[in-house]
């Protein structure tokens, strides 16, 4: 008998973007445990990328990584070429990527909201066409965005970011809708999780809130993630998981 709990995903090949750390990069770890090849997506940081690919033992048969702006299309067809190029057809897809930049609303200029949702929402619209266009029509797909929990408890000073995150909820849904029996597509929403940012960068939940709650780990939005990837659950689609340690109760 099967382990229930663990998914085969010997047959998959997936694309993580925003894989280089944290959340990111423990997804991806997951999904390579589980049998998959995976393609870390990092922006900019080719130590990071690097450092991520160490983690899953180095370029390999099963691993690759690039470097890419998901914002732009020619960009994220390569990222499709690269990925199927060394690893086969992608069949699962998480959609990590993201700018959190914390502003007042009326300082954030017009490239600052552009370069925020293009990561966020445009990137996932991007990433997910390549996925449906790519996929033979003999094959199962999954798609996992990743949401943020100021879409759903606001926060100030990340009006773009909200937004974003917030888009990428009605993505979910429409996308489920236009997969509806190929191509599953879900969302899960992690709430205050422990992770490394980069210098500078605050983090409204530890200012706000750290003392009251324990920060949820990277590794349980992997496992969340990992129930959405099992190509058994395939009747599971357009739904949005919050990890949020009661947080937040929709």
């Amino acid at each position: 008998m099967s382990n229930f709990w663990t998914p085969d995903l010997s047959a998959e090949c997936a694309i993580v973007t925003g894989g280089t750390r944290n959340i990111g990069l423990a997804i991806a770890g997951a999904l390579h445990d589980c049998g998959a090849s995976v393609c870390l997506v990092g922006a900019s940081d080719r130590q990071a990328l690097e450092d991520a690919l160490a983690t899953l033992g180095g370029e390999s048969e099963r691993v690759t990584g690039l470097l890419a702006s998901v914002a732009d299309e020619a960009s994220v067809e390569g990222i499709f070429d690269h990925a199927e190029s060394r690893l086969g057809t992608v069949s699962i897809l998480v959609n990590g990527a993201a700018e959190r930049p914390h502003k007042p609303f009326l300082s954030i200029t017009r490239q600052e909201w552009d370069s925020v949702v293009g990561v966020i929402l445009t990137g996932a619209f991007l990433t997910a066409q390549q996925l449906f266009r790519r996929l033979p029509e003999d094959r199962q797909g999954a798609i996992v965005n990743l949401g943020g929990l100021s879409a759903h408890r606001p926060a100030t000073e990340r009006p773009h970011v909200i937004a974003a995150k917030a888009g990428l909820v009605g993505l979910t849904r429409a996308l489920a809708e236009e997969g509806l029996g190929r191509v599953r597509v879900n969302c899960v929403v992690p709430g205050a999780i422990d992770t490394t940012r980069k210098p500078g960068q605050s983090v409204p939940h530890q200012r706000e809130q750290g003392a009251q709650r324990a920060l949820g780990t990277s590794e349980t939005v992997a496992r969340a993630v990992l129930a959405f990837a099992d190509p058994r659950e395939s009747y599971v689609s357009g739904q949005t998981l919050h990890v949020n340690g009661g947080r937040f109760m929709p």
